[in-house]
């Protein structure tokens, strides 16, 4: 693994998602490069439908900062989606950057996702597990239809105010765990 690609989705930074994802990350090689996204403070339009994709040469014709995150996603090996549950899905900060993967499954797509590996990282303050049942479910087909490979699932509940996942050291444990997993 050469290049991992951070989406965060929160528009609170370090935040219990944010957290999360950073542990994960930490065993990683140190010759593994990483690109962070913080998106809620880029510029990025949501998705026309167009289908105009690739037609200048780039992934879309919108000319925003989702250029630089087309750029990461084609040369990552993993790519981690980081948002915290907002009503049972993605916050709105990141969806307009999953929209947008539509051009990876244009028939004249100069690049694709397929085989990358892909990693979802939710934080809730809900206390039930199913709260993620919509949010899992997104994230599943969209790895089908995109064709990457799932390597992690990591959502918790019960994590309402900002940071707080840092005191539940046993789960902190368990993240970096799952982390050295995947290097």
């Amino acid at each position: 693994m050469k290049k991992i690609t951070l989406i965060f989705g929160s528009p609170r930074k370090e935040g219990n998602s944010e957290i999360m994802a950073e542990q994960l990350i930490a065993s990683r090689p140190v010759d593994v490069e990483v690109d962070r996204f913080h998106v809620s403070g880029m510029k990025l339009g949501g998705c026309i439908d167009c289908r105009k994709c690739w037609s200048k040469g780039k992934p879309c014709i919108i000319d925003d900062d989702m250029q630089k995150i087309h750029e990461s996603l084609i040369s990552a090996d993993l790519i981690v989606f980081v948002t915290p549950l907002y009503w049972y899905s993605w916050s709105a900060q990141i969806k307009p950057v999953l929209d947008r993967l539509l051009p990876f499954l244009s028939e004249d797509a100069g690049a694709n996702l397929h085989g990358k590996k892909a990693v979802l990282v939710a934080s809730a303050g809900d206390d039930q597990e199913s709260c993620f049942k919509g949010l899992i479910f997104s994230f599943r087909q969209s790895c089908s239809l995109l064709g990457m490979e799932i390597a992690a699932e990591l959502v918790r509940t019960d994590l309402y105010e900002k940071g707080e996942i840092s005191d539940k050291v046993d789960v902190m444990e368990e993240i970096r765990r799952q982390g050295r997993d995947l290097f």
